[in-house]
């Protein structure tokens, strides 16, 4: 494989953002024909070379500037207008990878194993978080980041998730195997972050969530707070088994993704309406 590629797939898997930067047309004398190809990072490193000098730098800045558009983009270079010598001139193809989302799963039951790769074929990295050994070695889990706890005690908690440096833009799911207890501490972690994460959901049954809520304000959480937490977790699609349970939460994580309501398409263009 080519290094580039191989470098773009260690990027991807670590959440890194980045522009392939390929060219796509030569003609006359450039530094580097059809194919050259560097990667720019979104703090302007670069690994591989399109030929150095003034068509590199302008192309980094060029690529920095689609990766926030994350739009793809063409761009022709006549090389005496940047002052280069060969005089020939280049198309330069610009293909932005930005972050993929990050969605941390507490819990490495039934459901996990069908969330989490439902979850990496839509696009997100994926972490499981799960206090059973035998359970994170699961074939299914072989493309997520995986993190052994030693418990579900706050301080426990603290201590074992701090390699996974949670952050704001993460969604996170609570599907432990002690719905009735392990899911509450869980969420009383998560929750006592400085901060909301883009998505936080629980699962249990409605009498087990407001238990859980009303431990939580207790503690002093406030009821704005908890309110953003997605409990119970998932989009009433009726289903019940791990792999419909699992369908339902994606879903449900699809939907704050791109802050839609879930409504049924059919009914919100109103087809039948007069």
């Amino acid at each position: 494989m080519d290094i580039i590629y191989q470098q773009a797939l260690k990027l991807s898997g670590a959440g890194r953002p980045y522009v392939i930067v390929t060219i796509t047309e030569s003609d006359g004398s450039t530094p580097r024909k059809i194919g050259a190809k560097m990667i720019v990072l979104d703090d302007g490193e670069i690994i591989g070379t399109i030929g150095g000098g003034p068509l590199e730098h302008n192309s980094a800045l060029i690529a920095l500037e689609t990766l926030k558009e994350n739009k793809c983009r063409k761009v022709k270079f006549e090389l005496s207008d940047l002052l280069l010598a060969c005089g020939g001139n280049v198309e330069v193809f610009f293909e932005p990878h930005p972050a993929r989302d990050r969605a941390v799963i507490f819990g490495g039951g039934h459901i996990a194993y069908q969330l989490a790769p439902l979850l990496n074929s839509i696009g997100f990295r994926t972490a499981i978080v799960e206090d059973r050994e035998e359970y994170l070695s699961r074939d299914r889990y072989v493309n997520c980041e995986k993190v052994l706890i030693s418990g579900y005690e706050f301080d426990e908690l603290e201590k074992n998730c701090a390699g996974l440096d949670l952050k704001q833009s993460d969604y996170i799911v609570i599907i432990t195997r002690g719905h009735e207890f392990s899911d509450g501490k869980v969420l009383d972690y998560i929750i006592s972050k400085p901060f909301d994460f883009r998505y936080a959901g629980m699962i249990g049954s409605k009498n087990k969530v407001l238990e859980c809520m009303k431990t939580l304000i207790e503690k002093g959480y406030s009821r704005e707070k908890l309110a953003r937490v997605f409990a119970p977790v998932g989009m009433d699609i009726g289903g019940e088994t791990p792999a419909e349970i699992a369908v339902s939460i994606a879903a449900e994580i699809i939907g704050v993704k791109y802050s839609k309501d879930g409504i049924h398409v059919k009914d919100k263009k109103g087809y039948f309406s007069n």
